[in-house]
């Protein structure tokens, strides 16, 4: 197959909604090339390639032929077909903690563009892919804007999603998962129900090694400090399972 005719997973290198997509391509063997989304951007390229003109755009997606896969679990069980020896795991078994991940990561987002909004710093890295650096400044309140408009957008996409307390709740059942299974698997072997799960962690502790980098300031909101040294187990956990990935 040449490398034009593959896949073309469309993301954002930092959202943890993208990161479980690569891994569950990677660790099924689908073969993928990624191209980075950039929020307004990009929008009007991903609407013709999607053949979508109107309603919220909303990233990753998986170009696969005339297929548009969206979200990370639609594209996860995509990948689990193509690999066909259920390396993924049960689905039935998982969804329960692919809903616990994603209204973890809901909450978490939630935070995320609210602290970047109050940052003049974070504003500014947001908008370090698109604008050189002497133009940052003077228009920060474009790029505040932008991220007033995500905001709004994710509270509509995610309201259904948004319970407070989610994150907190998705790491105390990780915990217990993990102690019940008496392994590093949540369900006895390595399963996408790992992989929703330890992405969490990115709203916690972020650790991925991603390209752009996150800056110091928007590494500063995706972290929370207090829950890191309450679940450091689970960001060693996390730690684990991300070593393991990267030996292979």
């Amino acid at each position: 197959m040449s490398r034009t005719t593959l896949p073309l997973l469309v993301g954002e290198a930092f959202s943890p909604w993208t990161q479980k997509a690569r891994w569950a391509l990677d660790h099924c063997g689908v073969a993928f090339t990624y191209c980075e989304y950039t929020p307004t951007v990009s929008e009007p390229w991903l609407r013709w390639r999607m053949r979508q003109w109107s309603g919220p755009m909303s990233v990753p997606v998986l170009l696969a032929g005339a297929q548009a896969l969206r979200g990370s679990w639609d594209i996860a069980r995509h990948a689990a077909l193509q690999a066909g020896d259920g390396r993924l795991g049960d689905v039935e078994a998982i969804s329960p903690w692919n809903e616990l991940s994603e209204t973890a990561l809901a909450e978490a987002r939630t935070r995320v563009v609210r602290c970047v909004l109050s940052d003049p710093a974070a504003l500014d890295e947001s908008a370090a892919a698109v604008l050189p650096a002497p133009l940052r400044g003077p228009l920060r309140l474009v790029t505040r804007d932008a991220a007033r408009r995500l905001a709004r957008r994710l509270d509509g996409k995610y309201q259904h999603l948004l319970v407070p307390g989610s994150l907190r709740r998705a790491l105390e059942h990780t915990r217990a998962g993990l102690r019940a299974a008496g392994s590093d698997h949540l369900l006895g072997h390595f399963s996408y129900a790992d992989i929703a799960m330890a992405v969490v962690l990115e709203a916690v502790a972020p650790a991925a090694k991603i390209e752009p980098p996150l800056g110091p300031a928007t590494r500063r909101c995706w972290s929370d400090d207090a829950l890191a040294r309450e679940f450091a187990d689970l960001v060693q956990w996390r730690d684990r399972l991300l070593a393991s990935r990267a030996g292979k």
